[in-house]
């Protein structure tokens, strides 16, 4: 009877996470809230977890990572290839072991806490690759780079997969963004307009996958993905008005997307791309000490008219 009760709870509990993060995702709670939900509903399922565990875990942590810089600086010269390797491997997999053995956890400071430690992972992965490509291998610097991304991309997916978190979704923009650099780095692209369409190119496949649910948090991807797309703005010095002009066309097309979506924060970075992309564009075009003016007060006209457009589009907005 009593294993049955327990099932019976385990069920629930995996139930009331899922219907919480699609709560949270949409607004109706914010994510403090949906934790002590949670805890509040798994409190009889065993021994609540201290509230300093969640803070210990990420000091523990860090400390990890800043001891081996320290004991780098102080011994690196001293150590050999495969003996600096062998470090950095060894706190990587300290890492990845905490990581793992909390991140099944029912409480939710815990799960924040291996969440932290799998990023980690992901940076002392790429740590690792390079100085077993580089330092130990030597191989030539273009491939040693494409090959430590590619290695860094592939930990990261495997731990996104793993735990669908918003710093496991950090890690894996993160890996991908890595690994188009260091691809664009070996054919020799490096022209700033090439790299700007690159990383925009990612961002708007980050919103098209969040879009059709394949990544979650569905929040942390849209901001991800508008972040990315604003780029474009960077694309070249010499002809920055066009440049700059497809920036705003991105920031108005998030807040678009932001009231499609109910997400204010994306609606932030909409916003905030026009702040940027607009003074830019418009000084580009006049110069002269009344084109920030002009430009701050073309800013203000654009953004109330999404905002009226945007009501006339939707009147439960």
């Amino acid at each position: 009877m009593s294993t049955q009760r327990d099932v019976r709870t385990s069920s629930g509990l995996g139930d009331l996470r899922g219907h919480l993060q699609a709560w949270t995702e949409a607004g109706l709670i914010t994510a403090d809230q949906a934790d002590k939900i949670q805890g509040f509903e798994g409190r009889s399922g065993g021994h609540e977890v201290p509230r300093w565990v969640e803070p210990v875990a990420y000091l523990g942590a860090t400390l990890v990572g800043l001891a081996l810089v320290l004991f780098g600086v102080q011994v690196w010269d001293t150590l050999g290839s495969w003996s600096r390797v062998a470090l950095a491997g060894m706190v990587t997999l300290v890492l990845l072991g905490a990581g793992l053995a909390l991140v099944g956890s029912q409480a939710a400071p815990v799960r924040r806490a291996a969440s932290f430690a799998l990023l980690l992972t992901v940076a002392g992965v790429a740590a690792t690759a390079a100085l077993v490509l580089l330092g130990a291998v030597e191989l030539d610097e273009d491939v040693a780079l494409v090959l430590t991304a590619a290695c860094t991309g592939a930990a990261a997916l495997a731990l996104y997969l793993l735990a669908q978190t918003t710093l496991q979704q950090i890690g894996l923009a993160a890996g991908v963004v890595f690994l188009a650099v260091a691809v664009g780095s070996s054919l020799d692209v490096s022209e700033p307009w090439m790299i700007s369409l690159t990383l925009f190119s990612l961002g708007a496949m980050w919103l098209l996958l969040t879009w059709r649910g394949l990544l979650r948090p569905a929040g942390t991807g849209w901001v991800l993905g508008g972040l990315l797309a604003l780029t474009i703005g960077f694309g070249d010095v010499d002809e920055q008005a066009l440049w700059s002009a497809l920036g705003i066309a991105v920031g108005l097309g998030l807040v678009y997307l932001s009231a499609v979506v109910d997400l204010r924060l994306l609606m932030v970075i909409g916003v905030l791309g026009l702040v940027v992309w607009i003074p830019i564009t418009v000084t580009s075009l006049f110069e002269g000490s009344v084109a920030v003016p002009v430009a701050i007060l073309v800013t203000g006209v654009v953004t109330l008219a999404v905002v009226v457009a945007t009501v006339r589009h939707d009147r439960r907005t």
